[in-house]
């Protein structure tokens, strides 16, 4: 592999006239210039990347750190926060796993965005900085260079209570995921403080755990069923996958919804408008999300004053499954 000693030596320059070309300097004339770049082309010379952005202390690069790509939930997320990393020049990364993630770590991006359980709030609060912005959609954390874009998942509770209880249900379950999943543990709060605003009991043997799927759904919902001679006349998911799993569990034990048992969910994906019955849902404005975040991050890089916190969109969708 050429080196730019190479360079220099094929265009007869000094390595510091060379470096100086390849890192797009105006002071070089245009004639050594040209030398410089034939030199490197016909040489086949790439400049080194990472040498480059550790001169510079900036890569141009933000990182998204999710837990997984599992479900559809996460595109349009991508998408809002895609436009808006390439409206400001930059280039986006994505990494998904449950280590410390090394591009994290060893910053190779100039910011980041969480949305990754298994990353703690300590480290995180060790690595933020001002140099290191950090947005976090999935927690909240005191720190003055992490900022927090988070879904109002407890008014989308007060949505979903406040429509079963016009609708006459007094009993209601709630199908929960992965205790360690933020927005599921605060949608599972705030359907305990709606109730309790209207005056209703829940009663924890009416919890189903599943973990966001589908098949989980289908599978916690069976057993429940089997397990529970009497039931709640409503069941609500903290996301829809699992109500659609449900769905089809109450179905398969002859059950018709919402007949015997009526059943809302939260995000709306695009799914939940084509099975049968159509889910009654919360709609989240995904690719909003995706594009406040990366705005935050943005603002954070630049050193603007922090924006004042924008609610992301909720819509209470009604359809024929409640």
């Amino acid at each position: 592999m050429s080196t730019l000693k190479d360079v220099a030596k094929k265009a007869k320059v000094s390595v510091a006239t060379a470096s100086y070309v390849m890192n797009g300097s105006e002071l070089i004339t245009k004639p050594t210039k040209e030398k410089v770049l034939q030199a490197a082309k016909e040489l086949g010379y790439r400049p080194n990347g990472s040498a480059k952005n550790l001169k510079k202390n900036k890569t141009n690069i933000i990182g998204l750190f999710l837990s997984g790509f599992t479900g559809p939930f996460f595109n349009e997320l991508l998408e809002g926060i895609q436009v808006t990393v390439i409206k400001n020049g930059y280039e986006m990364v994505v990494c998904a796993s449950d280590d410390k993630h090394r591009l994290l770590v060893e910053r190779y991006v100039d910011g980041a965005i969480i949305l990754n359980y298994h990353i703690s709030n300590e480290l995180l609060d060790s690595l933020a900085s001002e140099k290191f912005p950090i947005v976090v959609l999935d927690r909240e954390l005191d720190n003055k260079y992490v900022k927090e874009v988070l879904l109002p998942n407890k008014r989308g509770m007060d949505y979903t209570v406040n429509h079963l209880v016009e609708q006459g249900h007094q009993r209601i379950g709630f199908i929960a995921g992965s205790k360690e999943s933020f927005d599921g543990e605060s949608r599972l709060e705030g359907f305990r403080e709606s109730l309790a605003i209207h005056g209703l009991t829940f009663k924890e043997s009416d919890l189903i755990r599943a973990d966001f799927t589908e098949i989980s759904g289908l599978l916690s919902m069976s057993k429940y069923l089997e397990d529970n001679e009497t039931r709640p006349t409503a069941f609500v998911s903290a996301n829809d996958e699992m109500a659609m799993g449900a769905v089809k569990a109450v179905q398969q034990k002859g059950l018709k919804v919402p007949h015997h048992i009526a059943f809302v969910g939260f995000d709306d994906i695009d799914l939940a408008r084509y099975v049968q019955p159509a889910l009654t849902t919360v709609r989240v404005q995904k690719k909003q999300w995706g594009k406040t975040a990366a705005e935050t991050l943005f603002d954070m890089l630049e050193k603007e004053e922090a924006l004042n916190e924008k609610e992301i969109p909720i819509e209470f969708i009604t359809r024929q499954s409640s």
